[in-house]
């Protein structure tokens, strides 16, 4: 785009570029002085300014998304399943299994109920949690004197002045307490808070920048963009409803005036200041329009092919910008996997993965690690110990894994990788939403049972069957297995048949 040149000297607004004056350009470091001669201002302040400045109201229009906009509720709950599941499973890995089926034993019957109000089982705490974080940027988790935990909302951490936003640091910026206020009525009680040591507060925070302390939604940056898939939404339902009650459309010589003339004033009319409208050059009825033509008048039907011609794949682009900031792919956001095969239903939740996987890793680290760390010292410190104190404990967590897209190629698929040992059986479950435990279990019984079943039939009958058969196992080789030596020479005979009869 050419500009008019501005002749004043010094004018800084004038752009030079390779000796022109007036060039528009936008590339590099200049685009900086074009934003400021258009009138747009940036501001530079560090993060936990914004937080004071914006953070509050970000988590009400998040809070708000979350109770009246399925998209986005639907999103985010659809994140935390793939993220959490059914929890994160504990597998004890030291060198007694006796300590480790002990240990894993307490940290499920801890598990069943650990928050304080009981009424959340541990993979709902863990689902709050998470929820929390990804709705608000951050939450607080209370642990408690009674064993137990107490959740706390990103708006109760707060103090009784906005200094801190909540949270008392040290020089380095390190939270030294949290303050933790209850909610009375429809606020937060901040004169009622709490102060609690960090050391009782287990803190998941999603900040943005370095200087930030308080985190902020994670999908915040798609706000904007979620308010014009109302907009067009909005836009659209209003153009069916108009265009529903619209059957035909009259053309006439001087229609305007013959409809005005047989208008009548609006019977909403309220005050003499107020003119009322005029039902104009429109007659309805119950279920018929009538309509009397003269010589040069016509009618026709008004065509209703609605909504617009590029709604649906305006707002399919739409909702494929709105899930980036979590890295959800558009089939996740609308479960609409119509127009995708199986290596792109794969490559779409590869990437969504490497961005659950970076969640994952952060309830890791900060909730479920810390909180068994807790209870361990607990069973540790109880009188009598349940567990010894010298006791060496390594563990790690079994995380809610790939989901199964082919079920016969992602069975195939994991038989091959457990084989070379690249996961293990329990990863395997933990995709199926399973316990390894519980299959390992059950599966014992089904063995047993069928052992039992087919010794009484050799017993009642002389002959000799399979016990696989009554444990769903399979007798056959697998495709792609070797065939026994002997099971290889009949086909080289049919090779040779076929060749003779070739000739």
């Amino acid at each position: 785009m050419i500009r008019k040149p501005v002749t004043r000297r010094g004018d800084r607004s004038v752009i030079i570029e390779d000796r022109r004056k007036g060039f528009y350009t936008s590339l590099g470091y200049r685009s900086a002085r074009v934003a400021t001669r258009e009138g747009r201002s940036y501001t530079s302040y560090p993060g936990y300014r914004h937080d004071e400045r914006d953070r509050k109201s970000l988590i009400a229009q998040s809070r708000d998304f979350m109770r009246n906009n399925p998209i986005y509720q639907g999103m985010i709950n659809r994140a935390v399943g793939y993220i959490v599941g059914n929890g994160f499973e504990l597998q004890v890995n030291s060198n007694s299994a006796n300590t480790n089926n002990k240990i894993e034993g307490l940290w499920r019957d801890w598990l069943k109920r650990p928050e304080i109000r009981n009424i959340l089982s541990g993979s709902e705490t863990g689902r709050m949690v998470c929820r929390e974080v990804m709705v608000t940027g951050d939450t607080a988790v209370l642990l408690t004197d009674k064993s137990l935990i107490q959740l706390f909302e990103a708006e109760q951490i707060a103090g009784k002045t906005t200094k801190n936003n909540g949270i008392e640091k040290d020089r380095y910026g390190r939270p030294r307490k949290f303050n933790l206020a209850p909610w009375k009525s429809h606020r937060v009680d901040t004169q009622n808070a709490t102060k609690v040591d960090a050391k009782n507060v287990l803190y998941i925070a999603n900040p943005e920048r370095p200087s930030q302390i308080r985190g902020v939604p994670a999908a915040q940056s798609s706000f904007p963009m979620l308010h014009r898939i109302n907009d067009v939404c909005d836009s659209e339902a209003i153009a069916m409803q108009m265009l529903s009650r619209l059957a035909v459309s009259i053309t006439r010589e001087q229609g305007a005036e013959e409809g005005y003339t047989a208008s009548r004033e609006d019977p909403n009319k309220t005050t003499d200041q107020t003119e009322g409208d005029l039902a104009t050059r429109m007659t309805e009825l119950d279920y018929a329009i009538m309509f009397w033509g003269k010589k040069g008048e016509n009618i026709k039907g008004i065509e209703r092919n609605i909504p617009g011609k590029n709604f649906g794949e305006s707002v399919r682009m739409f909702l494929r910008i709105l899930g980036l900031p979590l890295g959800m792919p558009l089939e996740i956001i609308l479960l609409d996997w119509t127009k995708s095969n199986y290596s792109q239903s794969r490559a779409v939740l590869q990437q969504a993965f490497q961005m659950f996987g970076f969640w994952q890793n952060k309830l890791a680290d900060f909730f479920y690690t810390p909180l068994f760390e807790w209870r361990l010292d607990a069973w540790r410190n109880s009188n009598p110990p349940l567990i010894g104190k010298n006791t060496k404990v390594d563990y790690n967590w079994i995380k809610h894994t790939f989901p199964w897209i082919d079920q016969l190629k992602e069975a195939q698929a994991y038989s091959t990788q457990v084989e070379r040992g690249f996961i293990t059986h329990g990863q395997v479950c933990k995709s199926l939403n399973t316990d390894r435990a519980e299959v390992i279990e059950q599966r014992e019984k089904e063995v047993r049972d069928a052992i039992a079943r087919v010794q009484k039939i050799e017993k009642d009958t002389g002959e000799k069957v399979s016990w696989k058969i009554f444990a769903g196992l399979k007798e056959t080789p697998d495709k792609g297995q070797l065939a026994k030596p002997e099971e290889q020479a009949p086909a080289a005979n049919e090779q040779d048949q076929d060749k003779e009869d070739e000739e």
